[in-house]
């Protein structure tokens, strides 16, 4: 009888667990995606992080987080339809996230939707106006519209939110040279 008793108790805990097993995987999983693509490996992140998304199993916080990591990882590599759509996966779970919309933004500028992206970054500019790299794409946006004059305003803004960021300074020198 005692056998029987443990082995039920086992059993019990084993199905009690199960789901708090199941996230850690996921979670897991998370992790690895950031790893990747921190390291330049998208194509491993992409597969981390969907494996993770699909999993199911993810707080809000962290399937936000899965789908920025993932969404960065495909615009990495070129596919900037899907970073778009994880970034919009994203809003609709965290409708004020500043990152998420100033991501958005950069990868409609790449498109070419210069309107979406410059709807986008004064979105993301509103929730936080101190986000340096958020002046930045603002910039980037009006450089591509080739409107030098207001991109450099907006690279100056980012330049002194964060005065010692090289590549800002560097932006603002090539567009002085020309």
């Amino acid at each position: 009888m005692r056998v029987r008793e443990y082995m039920a108790a086992l059993l019990a805990a084993l199905a009690f667990m199960a789901p708090a097993a199941l996230r850690a995987d996921a979670i897991d999983d998370n992790n690895f995606c950031y790893a990747q693509f921190a390291t330049g490996n998208n194509e491993a992140a992409i597969g981390y992080c969907t494996k993770a998304i699909d999993s199911g199993e993810l707080s809000e916080p962290d399937l936000i987080s899965a789908l920025i990591n993932r969404g960065v990882a495909y615009k990495n590599v070129g596919n900037l339809e899907a970073a778009i759509a994880d970034y919009t996966a994203a809003l609709r779970i965290a409708p004020r996230d500043a990152l998420v919309y100033r991501n958005r933004a950069n990868a409609l500028r790449e498109m070419g939707d210069y309107d979406a992206a410059t709807a986008d970054i004064e979105q993301s500019i509103s929730l936080d106006p101190q986000s340096a790299a958020a002046w930045y794409v603002r910039g980037a946006i009006m450089e591509a519209r080739e409107d030098k004059v207001s991109a450099r305003k907006f690279y100056m803004t980012a330049l002194g939110l964060e005065p010692d960021n090289e590549a800002y300074k560097d932006k603002i020198l090539g567009l002085d040279a020309e």
